[in-house]
């Protein structure tokens, strides 16, 4: 079965910059116990799980950074947001 390569699975969000947006659209799958423990494993869920058919929700687009929802007049406005992340393993 093939694994979902390593960078996918620690991925850090990556800022865009002062003052840029970071869109983002977020959905919510209805998943298996089986599902979570091959993700678990590094595999692949499998085109299957993501699909229409196990949509919950899907919220977005909005800036991840300012948190605010996308609109004509807010993505003409500088972001007045930041990614302040503390990285994986991090124990601050």
């Amino acid at each position: 079965m093939p694994h979902v390569p390593a960078p996918k699975v620690h991925a850090q969000l990556t800022d865009p910059g002062p003052g840029e947006h970071l869109w983002t659209i977020l959905t919510m799958h209805r998943v298996s116990d089986d599902m979570i423990r091959r993700l678990n494993r590094g595999e692949t869920p499998g085109p299957e799980h993501l699909d229409h058919e196990n949509l919950l929700t899907l919220e977005g687009p909005g800036c991840f950074k300012c948190e605010q929802p996308y609109s004509r007049y807010i993505a003409h406005r500088k972001c007045t947001g930041t990614l302040d992340l503390m990285p994986i393993g991090d124990a601050r």
